[in-house]
């Protein structure tokens, strides 16, 4: 903390000083490692680095945490031999369309085994998320 003009301590030292304050200081309800004039609080907790902080518009929480109910997949699952004819053609139409634009990567030299271990699990969640 800065020493105000006229002043011979800082703010969190001041408590300290010959000249005791007649205002109060209390420790900040955000981060109790400092301490803020009770009467300017309100203007405090607006102001403090230890607020949180606003998460961008793109922010979900728990966007990748995974089911909280594994029962959920398995109301999901539907057997392929349930499907009908044309569900099951439009199910092989996106596999195909899906291994086409893949089939150039995974066969690509410049990719090593990491890079292909990579594509091969993409490949398997296409195929889930069809």
């Amino acid at each position: 903390m800065v020493v105000a003009a006229g002043k011979r301590f800082c703010g969190e030292h001041a408590g300290a000083a010959e000249e005791e304050n007649t205002r109060k200081r209390i420790l900040c309800p955000l981060d109790p490692k400092h301490t803020v004039y009770e009467d300017q609080l309100a203007k405090h907790l607006k102001k403090c680095n230890a607020r949180e902080k606003p998460k961008p518009d793109f922010f979900i929480q728990d966007i990748n945490a995974g089911l909280t109910d594994e029962t959920e997949i398995l109301e999901q699952l539907v057997p392929i031999s349930s499907l009908s004819e044309e569900q099951l053609e439009n199910l092989i139409k996106k596999l195909r369309k899906a291994s086409e634009a893949l089939h150039d990567a995974l066969n690509d030299p410049n990719n090593g085994d990491s890079a292909t271990k990579h594509l091969k699990q993409q490949v398997c969640l296409v195929q889930i998320n069809c």
